[in-house]
């Protein structure tokens, strides 16, 4: 049995005379330069006021594209993974042709840069383990979608395209693992993460900070582009702070490195702050708790610090959310009732039962949870979903449930088993984050629909796909030797017979 070259770079032209080192420093230089060029560009044509402009820009731009997936496709899936956040912006349809937008040509680009990979090295003889659990879970979706379409007589077009904007971010996972063989490459990767989510983080800060010393922050809650919705932008940046700051505390490349993700660390956090989304922080600490057990001890007391000094350091309008989620009113009728947001989950946590009755096993199809809630919810009205697991059980029934149960499991065991069987330590504390980052987003998702805003897991999918890698590599190497040591004694009995 072969061991895949996962640590092996990719074949490259030297310069007569040429060191390592100065050829890593020269591709490097090159790397960033193309970085820095698509940024221009795009910070140019934004600027231009003239439509001729922009529309020749964005041409330079995709050319400049086409050209990293012919030379180096791993810096070409970076660019696409940084300028993922941008797609809620951009037309939503393309040429007027129902289906086709950003998040097509998404999912188009991805797979020019797959098949350019495997055509530069070679296709893989193997895949990421999860992507069975992502692709019953994409079907459950698609059918769910055709349940829609017959039950409330919708178009199964539109349907389908809404499901297709919703699936198509979780590409970034195979892609990513087929894409990223080398540790440079996933290094390149990790990075651009890094820079977007301290970007978003800057913006979300910018937006807020001042309504944080007015003490307005209630009416101007912090949001980015990664997600307009501050609770959804809070989950996220929850599910991504427990590789980071595993990243900052754990030696796995070097200080500046570990400094660099300190403050990656640091801007998510404060900027969480800002969000004032009770859920996010709620799943931040329940994440952050699993990998100071699991993995970082010394992370304990950190937390057991944080925890006693809170006061000291929150901002009193953070003090003041968590203090009315325990608050108790009293309606009209006499019946108690917590603050209103709370109330609103506890509405629909009553009515679950109720809404899924009548549809147990498939529930009532894709997108359809307003309706059905306005039928049989107890606020008798339409309302958006407030939790991921009442959302999919209505929509998905316990089919949808079983579905995204089995997938939080499978992520968090893929985190796991990369901090056990790793022997990068970026790796492995990366796997771990993965854990940590996939429980805190189920926290989350306990008071909140966050597993439907699919473009946020950009990043998180291109990190699973990273460790899911490394792990099944790792595992092949350790299975190698006992083969070889087995196949004489196969050989032999052959032999004899």
């Amino acid at each position: 049995m072969s061991v895949p070259e996962a640590t092996q770079e990719p074949p490259r032209t030297v310069v007569r005379g040429e060191s390592a080192r100065d050829r890593s420093a020269r591709l490097a230089a090159s790397e960033i330069g193309l970085l820095v060029l698509m940024l221009v560009s795009v910070a140019i044509s934004q600027a231009f006021p003239f439509k001729a402009v922009k529309f020749a820009l964005m041409g330079v731009l995709g050319a400049v594209f086409v050209g990293l997936v012919v030379r180096y496709p791993a810096l070409a899936l970076a660019m696409l993974a940084f300028v993922t956040p941008v797609v809620d912006i951009l037309p939503s349809t393309l040429m007027g042709i129902r289906g086709l937008n950003a998040e097509t040509l998404l999912v188009a680009f991805a797979i020019l840069i797959w098949l350019r990979s495997n055509q530069m090295r070679g296709r893989d003889n193997f895949g990421p383990p999860i992507s069975i659990y992502l692709l019953i879970y994409a079907l459950l979706i698609v059918g769910s979608s055709i349940n829609a379409a017959l039950i409330w007589h919708k178009s199964i077009v539109d349907v389908l395209s809404s499901a297709k904007n919703h699936l198509c971010f979780m590409i970034f996972l195979p892609v990513a693992f087929h894409v990223a063989r080398t540790r440079r490459e996933q290094g390149l990767l990790i990075g651009a993460t890094a820079l977007a989510l301290l970007l978003n983080s800057l913006q979300a800060i910018n937006h807020s900070w001042m309504a944080f010393f007015t003490g307005t922050l209630e009416r101007h809650r912090a949001m980015a582009i990664l997600a307009l919705q501050p609770n959804t932008f809070g989950a996220a940046l929850a599910m991504y702070l427990p590789a980071f700051i595993l990243l900052a505390s754990n030696k796995t490349t070097n200080r500046l490195s570990q400094l660099w993700c300190a403050g990656v660390a640091a801007a998510m956090g404060f900027a969480l702050l800002l969000t004032l989304s009770r859920g996010s922080w709620l799943g931040l600490i329940a994440g952050m708790v699993a990998v100071a057990v699991l993995g970082d001890r010394k992370l304990l007391v950190v937390l057991a610090i944080a925890g006693a000094s809170y006061t000291a350091w929150v901002p009193q309008a953070a003090i003041d959310r968590v203090e009315e989620t325990t608050q108790v009113g009293v309606d009209a009728e006499g019946d108690q009732l917590v603050e209103g947001s709370a109330q609103m989950r506890l509405e629909q946590y009553m009515s679950l039962s109720a809404m899924m009755a009548p549809r147990p096993v498939l529930g009532w199809g894709y997108e359809s949870y307003p309706r059905v809630f306005e039928k049989y919810g107890t606020l008798q009205r339409a309302k958006g979903a407030h939790s991921s697991y009442v959302q999919l059980g209505t929509e998905g029934g316990v089919v949808g449930l079983a579905s995204l149960g089995v997938l939080l499991l499978a992520v968090v065991w893929a985190g796991w088993r990369a901090y056990r069987v790793c022997p990068d330590p970026l790796h492995r504390w990366l796997g771990m984050g993965v854990l940590g980052g996939m429980l805190s987003m189920a926290v989350s998702m306990i008071t909140g629909a966050r597993f439907e805003p699919q473009k946020i897991f950009v990043f998180f999918w291109i990190m699973t796909g990273i460790v899911q890698r490394e792990t099944v590599v790792a595992l092949t190497r350790r299975a190698a030797p006992r083969l070889q040591a087995d196949a004489p004694a196969t050989r032999s009995v052959e032999a004899a017979g």
